[in-house]
């Protein structure tokens, strides 16, 4: 499947943003906790259930699947907890007691499904309840920052994590470039990394020069993933 076909499919399968009534009583709330706003950086998104009545409101799901997460950039999809996942069809039951209720918690990545990084901006996390009588859909903003220059990656201190972008290239080894500079990677991304990716590590030294120990890489999004070795 091509990319512009993935996008499709994404939006043809978008939840949408209208709110769906639930029982009486009941609500959803959703919160998101991250280490930081830089690319690459993953945020776990919680989900919790209200009900605020004094008597057991029943759920009803018409497969396991509970809720499904979305993350929207311009109303366009570009990460669904639901991709590649298909949806088992047993009924399930959940009898919610007065009071709150912690239901699950799903950590996001920060990467599309076609695993490149996001784009600086803002994002929109939806979450949408999947029981036949309470389908609500709560919306969630997000936003990441741009990626850091490799000048500013030299001169921060050891051992700081910071998130970079560049070309990657090979002299005397793996390096990264930008309009700023180079910097050497303690791996490289791959046999066939090319266009822009982002990096997500900290810098370190190898005898007297300075090098970016890489955690976490992906193209960038404005950069096709790299074909399979």
């Amino acid at each position: 499947m091509t990319r512009a076909e993935l996008l499709a499919a994404a939006a043809a399968t978008a939840v949408p943003s209208l709110r769906t009534p639930g029982p009486s009583g009941m609500t959803a709330d959703v919160s998101l906790s991250r280490e930081g706003s830089a690319l690459l950086a993953p945020f776990l998104v919680s989900i919790a259930l209200h009900n605020n009545t004094k008597n057991v409101i029943r759920l009803r799901f018409p497969t396991t699947d509970l809720f499904r997460i979305d993350v929207l950039r311009d109303d366009t999809p570009v990460w669904s907890s639901l991709t590649g996942h298909k949806p088992i069809n047993i009924t399930r039951q959940i009898d919610v007691t007065p009071g709150p209720l912690k239901l699950a918690q799903q950590l996001v990545d920060g990467t599309t499904d076609d695993h490149r990084a996001y784009a600086p901006g803002k994002y929109t996390v939806r979450v949408a309840m999947m029981a036949v009588n309470f389908g609500v859909v709560v919306d969630k903003t997000i936003g990441f920052d741009p990626p850091d220059t490799i000048a500013k990656a030299l001169e921060v201190k050891a051992g700081t994590i910071i998130t970079i972008a560049g070309e990657p290239y090979v002299d005397n080894g793996p390096r990264l470039r930008d309009d700023t500079g180079s910097i050497r990677l303690s791996r490289g991304l791959g046999l066939r990394a090319t266009g822009r990716w982002v990096l997500r590590g900290f810098l370190d030294a190898l005898g007297d020069e300075r090098v970016f120990d890489v955690g976490r890489s992906a193209p960038a999004f404005e950069n096709g993933p790299s074909p399979a070795p």
